[in-house]
């Protein structure tokens, strides 16, 4: 930097040193325009960068001292915060404390001005808030400061960010908040605006605003430009609101700004913003100030300056200020307009209006239209002085330059469509103005041609030549009519000539078209039809104006010649020419006035379509011929026509274009015209099937007809009959649903029609049939016509009808084609929510099934003997034996019953309904009381049956679908049916329970007799009593007592034990029980058993629920009847239903007769383990009385260990092995039953191992019995016997090991065990199984097995395992576990399951919550136990694996998952061997690294260390171990390497046992070192070189290291051995 400009710059500095310092009043200081200091020019204004800071001494709050300090800084970001906070001071003063501070005030009052026009957004945005607060806060304070922040303030509600607009529209509405303040605020404060405005506008700079040394130059100016524009915009708003007299007022401010030549200047600003707030003043000055204005300065600026520059975001408030300038003052340009030459105000005009609207709105071509009307003739008349210049230039058109301007301007591709309507008419109104102007008729002639006739041509024959005459948006006729008007009163003879030479174009144009050949066919034909379109709609337009007559004779002379050439063009080609056609058909349709009424061109056309027509329609042309046959109705011989034209159609042979023809034909209104035509008919019929069967084009002649209102009704219903049938046919539906779908869309009230007639009832319900169909296409299509047609019946009460018809065949009828319950429901609920309130118990009684239907649908049930093993799942008990027909086997339905597609009987499907229509609508809320009953009634009823049919699979075949979802859809059911039964016994009022009461009146004496219904309603009504009786505390009533009176006598078993059920304790009840026990203690079951039955079943039904009633009876009765009848239970001729009562009986009795002593309890075992042996055939009916048996003999194992007396502690020790003995016995009898589907079954074998695994420790004699049990087709079975062999081989390893080395015989696994893994179930095999329930069961004894043979290997002996590795290989078992494993576990992937999830070293039996999952961890864990336990085995099958993918996979899930867990076991195996090693020879020396997977093994020879590692792969056992010596000592290299590789192999060959590798390895070690002796020399076994003494002396045989050998004779000067002395010898 030169010395100068360092002294330039420090000079500045002291000068901004010094005026900072200067004092209150001085120059700088002065409010004066142009005040000035001792320092040179400072500004004054309060907006300048340059300023005094505040005196913030005085504030108090130190947060606001750092909020001001930080606001004068420079960074935006800074000054942001800085704002925030303060305004957050601000809004937590409270006006009441005296608001702000003056010291604070006066500090904002001083930065404001500047921050409220700072470059940030963010800024400013936050000033104008703070201001607001301030001005809150203070009140009435702020107003003496209110002259020196208004203008700012103000300025603010202009600024060009619109959230900095509304900030400070916030601010005033906080202060002024009415409009009242606010008009009284600018007119007080005026003065004060106007002056700020003033400075801003005239004084401010964009150095004075922005300090250059660090603001950049774009935003220097564009702060420069938002404070100009703001000021501007703030006079001009001061303008438009007050009143002339306020205005007045500062007349003399306003006189010195608005003639200021600087504010002019501003028109023409770069910024688009200032230069629309000038447009906005200059209207506005116009309006209340026009003598202030300059017109020299307005002219030179706001005209010659502003017409020269870009005026994009400003150009319509630009020309709407000059048109109303001009207005005012029209000599701006002419007198006033300086500029001559390239700056005239032609040629500056012209050059405005070619840049078209600029962005502006359609209104700117208005203000065009009304500103030229204004300009002086002067500049616009033609030969004027830019005109002469223009054509000097060559210019081809000789329209008016401002003319042609304003074409270029709308015709520019920039300018936006939506303004092209506008700009059209302000291009006529310009033209109009200007043809008016002509004073010479062919100039005129010559405007008009040149001006008009283009715009029309353009429209009717469009050209890429004329397309800057193209008339863009949507009323491009309209314009072409007042072009036509305008031409045509300029010179009409000109319109005349030019309207016939565009008639001979288009004729031309017509016998010119290209032929069907041509590429271009199409193109050329669509664009003779557009433009005959266009020319008959501009002709019909005109011809309704007021046109003369020469006009009108003209056109019709034109239409003649062009309706001519187009029937002989159609006639000459055969109707190829669709574009004459086309003419035709727009001749009479646009213009029949032009056509039709001239007799000529009627003549020829009728003519034409009497004769030739017909013969045509099979053509390219038809479209148009059939409208145009159309449009011919009413003409003469039209009947004629039209039967000619359709008998041709008929009888021509079938094709595309034949159907098309038809189809055009059909879908005019001269079907009506043939409504008993039956060759149409046919055709149309024929049409459909085709269309049904995959004729997708025939939908067109089908369609023509139904959507057209002219089609005979019975026509439309026989093509909606056939769509209806298509529904029915698999292969037709898709197809008639897609029919359906145009029906609905052509034509709604036809299939509205249809709907609510007989024919179309089955319409809807088919529809949704097929909403549940399995393919979801067809489904979501029949879902939207469903829909559709709801849509279209809406507003008919046919659809409720409909409906509810639906609904009731729904429900009376299933079969395979049956909507679904979901469907039914789906319906209801739009029937309800169509409905009001007042209609919905109509409805309610019409959706909701009454007694009929269900008694209906019930009945084949209620005929159906029950399964005589339910007897244990329900409140009954063996009443069931008393029943008709009980002893029948025979559960076969009585009579054929209906199913639907999911196997549901009507009866479920009532139920379904039902229960979820109750829960998902208030349907039941509307229901009577007798309606309620019956729904409680039967719904509690069918509970029962569902509840037998799916406690026994196909019990009663209420459903006889056995697939796992429908399992789980009626568990669901079952159990919202009874929560729906549960609420109704406890419901919120007590008058609401009077149904509930009267269903369970009607249940109770429907079970009066022995038919099932009774059994079915007393089980019923005894669940609906329990229920009752749980919810509401019930006492006895003198009713009741009466009731139990008759009770000891009755033969009404099933109503007594249903009355039983909700007997409350009392003495009437204890009675009874009493009596029961004395009649059967005097009784001989055997004698009277139907007698004794019915006595035991109403016992039972007393003591098994009421135990405390057996409490009060003396002990002495108990024992008297326990005694008889166990004595009677001697008898075989005991019947099994009386055997099982009594057993039942006893059940409850024996626990409070425990401490009586005697030889009845030996009799009671005696009499378990005889009922036992009578149960030879295992059906249904010996269920209950082995039920009945088990419990009572789990009871007395209860009883046995509870201090019980000695007798039964004796006879149960004695007995204990018999019973065992029994219930193996069982298990074999029972183990081939499944009990998937069978809970009674389910449920005896699960006592029966439960008393198994409780009895049967030490009174097992082999547990090899329970190997074939593992093969039961009962899971519960199957794990009882895999429990206890579990245990029993684990535990038995020990002995058979220590047997086997007594013996020397080889070990083998149980061939029984063997058997069961023979090979492996298929994949085809479990397909179809289901892994919903429990693992199939062939699987799971296969796996199973598996792991019981894997349980032989943890405690037995290196030798028992090695045998049975062996027994397994023999076998070849291993490949088929493998291979199965690996197909499940990557079936449907490319890689195995992630086995992260399981516990893959244990497993623990059915504790996974999926059956399938548990499968996979069995699978991974037996996987595991492979590769632990015959690791060779498993190797060999992955070495041999044939699938290269498999093999990969394998190796890298081994890898992840299973080898860590195997080397872990191994390296623990070792680590537990370590301190077991014999100490009567030297251990090695182990070191297990977990790791790095390696084991290193030493051997101390010598006071050195002979050591390998040996080191096991990542994919340990499937890829070899590695041994490798670390240190040698004592043997060659050779004999090294050996050791080495026999330690390997070892290991790999022999099962894979590290510890035989390591003894191996310290075998060889110690044979090589066996009886080696020391080297007589060095006295070491070992030397330095790490050998053994090899060198021995032949004399006396010492052995020597040879390398001490050497070192002796090499110190002694002598081969003599060093003992003997003699000379060594090595022979």
């Amino acid at each position: 930097m030169s010395k100068k400009q360092f002294k330039s710059q420090a000079s500045s500095s002291r000068a901004v040193s010094g005026a900072s310092g200067a004092p209150e009043g001085s120059a700088f200081g002065s409010t004066a325009l142009g005040g000035l200091s001792s320092f040179g020019t400072v500004p004054a204004s309060t907006l300048s960068y340059f300023f005094e800071p505040p005196d913030l001494s005085a504030i108090s709050e130190p947060n606001v001292v750092v909020a001001f300090k930080n606001l004068l800084k420079k960074d935006g970001t800074t000054k942001a915060k800085a704002l925030e906070d303060l305004h957050a001071y601000l809004l937590s003063l409270r006006v009441e404390r005296g608001g702000v501070e003056e010291a604070i005030l006066e500090a904002w009052i001083k930065v404001y001005p500047r921050t409220s026009i700072d470059s940030s957004r963010r800024v400013r945005q936050q000033s104008h808030l703070v201001q607001g607060q301030i001005s809150v806060s203070c009140g009435k304070r702020i107003a003496k400061y209110m002259p020196k922040v208004l203008g700012p303030w103000a300025a603010g509600l202009y600024d060009d960010d619109r959230s900095v607009v509304r900030a400070a529209q916030e601010s005033f509405k906080q202060v002024f908040s009415t409009e009242e303040k606010l008009r009284n605020l600018w007119k007080v404060y005026q003065k004060s605006l106007l002056e700020y405005s003033r400075n801003a506008i005239l004084e401010e700079t964009v150095q004075t605003l922005s300090d250059e040394r660090t603001v950049r130059p774009d935003d220097a100016q564009a702060k420069y430009a938002r404070v100009v524009g703001a000021a501007i915009m703030v006079v001009s708003h001061i303008l438009d609101t007050l009143s002339p007299d306020d205005i007045g007022r500062n007349a003399n401010i306003y006189g010195e700004l608005l003639g200021e030549a600087r504010l002019w200047s501003f028109a023409s600003h770069p910024d688009a913003f200032v230069r629309r707030a000038v447009y906005k003043l200059l209207i506005a000055a116009l309006a209340k100030q026009r003598e202030a204005l300059d017109l020299a300065v307005l002219s030179a600026n706001v005209v010659s300056a502003s017409l020269h520059i870009d005026q994009t975001g400003s150009a319509f408030d630009y020309i709407k200020a000059l048109a109303i300038l001009s207005e005012a003052f029209p000599t701006i340009w002419t007198q006033y307009y300086t500029g001559s030459g390239k700056k005239s105000a032609t040629r500056r005009l012209c050059q405005f209006l070619k840049k078209d609207s600029q962005g502006g709105p359609p209104e700117f071509w208005s203000y065009v239209a009304k500103l030229l009307s204004k300009i002086p003739s002067s500049v616009l008349v033609p030969g004027s002085e830019s005109d002469q210049g223009r054509v000097s230039e060559g210019l081809p058109c000789t329209l008016p330059a401002v003319l042609d301007a304003i074409h270029d301007g709308l015709a520019s591709k920039q300018e936006p469509r939506i303004n092209q309507a506008v700009a059209w008419d302000a291009y006529l109104e310009v033209a109009t103005f200007l043809r008016n102007s002509l004073s010479s008729q062919d100039d005129c002639r010559q405007f008009v041609r040149e001006a008009f006739i283009p715009l029309i041509e353009q429209y009717i024959r469009p050209s890429q030549d004329r397309s800057r005459w193209t008339i863009a948006g949507s009323k491009q006729i309209h314009t072409c009519v007042r072009a036509f008007r305008e031409a045509l009163e300029g010179a009409q003879d000109v319109v005349l000539v030019e309207w016939r030479r565009l008639s001979d174009l288009l004729v031309q144009d017509i016998q010119t078209s290209l032929p069907e050949q041509s590429k271009d066919y199409a193109k050329s034909q669509n664009a003779i039809a557009a433009e005959t379109d266009r020319w008959y709609s501009l002709q019909a337009m005109l011809a309704k104006d007021a046109c003369p007559t020469s006009a009108v004779n003209l056109f019709k002379e034109t239409s003649l010649s062009l309706v001519g050439s187009a029937i002989s063009a159609l006639k000459s080609r055969n109707g190829k020419p669709y574009g004459a056609a086309a003419t035709l058909e727009a001749a009479v349709r646009l213009a029949p006035e032009l056509t039709l009424n001239d007799e000529d061109t009627n003549n020829i056309i009728s003519q034409f379509a009497l004769e030739d027509l017909p013969a045509l329609l099979i053509s390219p042309s038809t479209s148009s011929l059939v409208a145009l046959l159309s449009l011919l109705t009413g003409a003469r011989d039209f009947q004629r026509t039209y039967v000619s034209a359709l008998r041709t159609l008929l009888a021509a042979n079938d094709s595309p274009a034949k159907y098309h023809a038809l189809a055009s034909l059909v879908s005019s209104p001269l079907l009506s015209e043939s409504p008993s035509d039956e060759g149409l008919q046919i055709a149309i019929t024929q049409s459909l099937q085709q269309a049904l069967n995959g004729a997708s084009e025939r939908w067109d002649l089908v369609n023509a007809a139904l959507s057209n209102p002219s089609a005979p009704a019975d026509l439309t219903a026989s093509i909606l009959a056939s769509m209806t049938e298509s529904l029915f046919l698999q292969d037709q539906a898709e197809a008639g649903l897609r029919g359906l779908e145009l029906a609905i869309k052509h034509s709604g009230q036809a299939v509205k029609n249809f709907s609510t007639s007989a024919e179309g009832s089955n319409l809807l319900s088919r529809l949704l049939f097929l909403t549940q169909s399995s393919d979801h296409e067809l489904a979501l299509q029949a879902r939207t016509l469903t829909s559709a047609i709801e849509g279209v019946l809406a507003s008919s009460n046919q659809v409720m009808r409909s409906i509810v018809k639906i609904i009731n065949n729904g429900l009376d009828t299933a079969d395979a084609q049956s909507i679904s319950v979901g469907s039914l429901v789906d319906q209801a609920k739009k029937l309800l929510q169509n409905t009001s309130e007042s209609e919905r118990k109509t409805i309610a009684t019409e959706v909701l099934p009454n007694r009929t239907q269900w008694s209906t649908a019930l009945m084949p049930f209620l005929e159906n003997s029950p399964n005589l093993s339910l007897s244990i799942t329900n409140s009954l008990g063996g009443a069931i034996y008393l029943l008709d027909e009980a002893l029948s086997t025979n559960n076969a339905l009585s009579r054929d019953v209906g199913r639907d597609v999911h196997g549901y009987s009507p009866a479920l499907r009532i139920a379904l309904y039902t229960v979820e229509l109750i829960n998902s609508t208030s349907v039941f809320d509307h229901a009577t009381v007798e309606e309620r009953a019956v729904m409680c009634q039967y719904l509690a009823l069918i509970t029962q049956i569902a509840g037998d049919n799916l406690s026994v699979s196909g019990s009663n075949d209420l459903w006889n679908s056995l697939s796992p979802e429908v399992e789980v859809e009626m568990t669901e059911f079952i159990a919202s049916a009874q929560r729906l039964l549960a609420s109704w016994m406890q419901p919120p009022h007590q008058a609401e329970q009077k149904f509930a009461l009267t269903a369970q009146g009607l249940l109770l004496e429907s079970s009066r007799g022995s038919s099932v219904t009774s059994y079915y309603s007393a089980r019923a009504y005894s669940v609906l009593a329990a229920e009752m009786v749980e919810l509401h505390a019930q006492s006895s009533s003198d009713d009741e007592t009466i009731q139990l009176r008759s009770m000891r006598k009755t033969t009404d078993i099933l109503y007594a034990i249903a009355f039983l059920s909700k007997a409350s304790e009392s003495q009437g009840l204890l009675r009874l029980c009493n009596e029961f026990l004395a009649d059967l203690t005097g009784q001989g079951l055997h004698k009277n058993m139907q007698d004794g039955l019915r006595q035991l079943l109403l016992l039972n039904a007393v003591i098994q629920k009421q135990n405390d009633i057996v409490q009060a009876i003396t002990q002495q009765r108990l024992v008297f009847f326990a005694k008889h009848i166990i004595s009677q239970l001697a008898e075989s001729s005991v019947s099994k239903s009386v055997a099982s009562e009594a057993f039942k009986a006893l059940t409850v009795i024996l626990p409070f007769i425990k401490d009586i002593y005697g030889s009845f309890w030996g009799q009671i075992v005696d009499a378990v383990i005889n009922r036992w042996s009578l149960l030879t055939e295992q059906d249904d009916s010996e269920v209950p009385s082995l039920h009945a048996s088990l419990r009572l003999c789990a009871t007395l194992n209860k009883l046995s260990g509870e201090d019980a007396n000695d007798d039964l502690q004796d006879i149960w020790a004695s007995e204990r092995r018999s019973l065992v003995g029994g219930l193996l016995a069982l298990i074999g009898q029972l183990r081939d039953l499944s009990d998937e589907s069978h809970q009674p079954r389910r449920i005896v074998n699960s006592l029966l191992a439960r008393l198994i695994t409780q009895l049967s420790p030490g009174h097992v004699k082999d547990s090899a019995e329970f190997i074939p049990v593992l093969a039961s087709e009962s899971s519960t079975l199957q794990q009882l016997a895999f429990q206890i062999l579990h245990i029993e081989i684990r535990a038995r390893q020990e002995q058979v090991s220590l047997d086997v080395a007594l013996s020397g015989a080889d070990a083998k696994l149980p061939e029984e065990l063997l058997s069961l893994i023979l090979a492996a179930p298929s994949l085809d095999s479990l397909v179809d199984a289901n892994f919903e329930r429990t693992i199939p069961s062939d699987l799971h004894t296969y796996l199973l097995s598996w792991k019981l043979v894997f349980d032989h290997f943890p405690n037995a002996s290196v030798k028992l395992k090695t045998d049975y590795a062996a027994c397994i290989k023999e076998g070849t078992y291993l490949k088929s576990l493998l291979d199965f494993t690996f197909d499940v576990l990557m079936q449907s992937r490319n890689k195995p399951i992630d086995a992260s999830k399981f516990d893959i070293e244990t497993y623990t039996l059915d504790t996974e919550d999926s059956p399938e999952k548990e499968t996979h961890w069995l699978l991974v864990h037996l996987y595991y136990l492979c590769l632990k336990y015959v690791p060779t085995l498993s190797k060999s099958w992955w070495r041999d694996c044939e699938s290269r993918a498999t093999v990969l996979a394998v190796e890298a899930w081994t890898e992840k998952y299973i080898s860590p867990l195997v080397i872990s076991s191994e390296l623990a195996i070792v680590s537990s061997w370590i301190p077991t090693q014999a100490t009567d020879d030297q251990p090695l020396t182990i070191k297990v690294l977990p790791k790095a997977r390696e084991i290193t093994a030493g051997f101390d020879v010598d006071e050195q260390t002979m050591s390998i590692a040996i080191r096991l792969p990542p994919t340990y056992p499937l890829h070899q171990v590695s041994v490798e010596g670390v240190n040698r000592v004592g043997v060659d290299e050779k004999k090294w390497r050996s050791w080495l590789i026999t330690t390997q192999g070892v290991i790999n060959f022999s099962n894979g046992s590290l510890i035989d590798g390591l003894l191996a390895w310290k075998k060889n070690v110690t044979g090589a070192l066996k009886g080696q002796s020391e080297c007589a020399i060095c006295y070491s076994i070992i030397s330095a070189d790490r050998q053994l003494p090899n060198k021995r002396c032949g004399t006396c045989k010492n052995l020597f290291h040879s390398g001490c050998l050497f070192r002796w004779f090499k110190s002694s000067n002598s081969s003599s051995c060093p003992l003997c002395r003699n000379a060594f010898n090595y022979g």
